[in-house]
């Protein structure tokens, strides 16, 4: 959904109730994704920016590319996603591939656009995502102070930062730590170990 919307044109487009749909931009707006602003006696509604709508638009087409999964695999009771294998995948990863590995789970996974890629005996590329838990938590920082860049950064697709999948979010690479875009600052999600 681009431009501006009242909420009833939210309403009528998604087809939900009025409660539920208001309490949903109550939370997009408190999470700094929609912003908010009164037109006469309704208010109206946008996307924050357009990193906002990047990343919408970047989660809708990776969801398009993923096969469905059968299960949900969990490591230490956090929900991980099922590997869906990568298709026409040529490239070799593996070290000095030109990727930035990330070591975890016992294994080595190469950040590729976007995406961890793991290479498998096999001869075929999963596609994986860090577990949020243990060292790479998805917790709100605001007290979080970064000299890996500029105060006034903000993290996104064409950022200069390596893309991370992590959870159900995406993270940014910013000298060995996790930074997740929020609001005004970025989180902190941890340090990973790179290859």
């Amino acid at each position: 959904m681009r431009g501006e919307w009242c909420v009833t044109e939210i309403v009528e487009a998604v087809g939900e109730k009025f409660s539920t749909v208001s309490q949903r931009l109550r939370i997009l707006r408190s999470e700094g994704l929609v912003s908010r602003r009164r037109r006469g006696t309704h208010l109206i509604y946008a996307l924050a920016d357009q990193h906002v709508a990047g990343l919408i638009e970047n989660a809708l087409a990776h969801a398009a590319e993923l096969e469905p999964a059968a299960a949900q695999p969990s490591e230490g009771g956090i929900p991980m996603s099922t590997p869906h294998t990568h298709a026409n995948h040529s490239h070799q990863h593996g070290p000095g591939c030109g990727h930035t590995g990330i070591k975890h789970d016992g294994h080595t996974d190469y950040l590729h656009d976007g995406h961890l890629h793991h290479p498998t005996k096999g001869g075929t590329v999963e596609e994986h995502v860090l577990p949020v838990g243990g060292a790479n938590p998805a917790a709100c920082t605001p007290s979080h102070t970064c000299g890996g860049h500029p105060a006034g950064h903000q993290h996104g697709p064409g950022c200069g930062h390596e893309a991370v999948p992590h959870g159900d979010h995406t993270d940014y690479l910013v000298d060995g730590h996790l930074h997740h875009p929020h609001g005004s600052h970025c989180d902190d999600h941890g340090k990973v170990q790179t290859a």
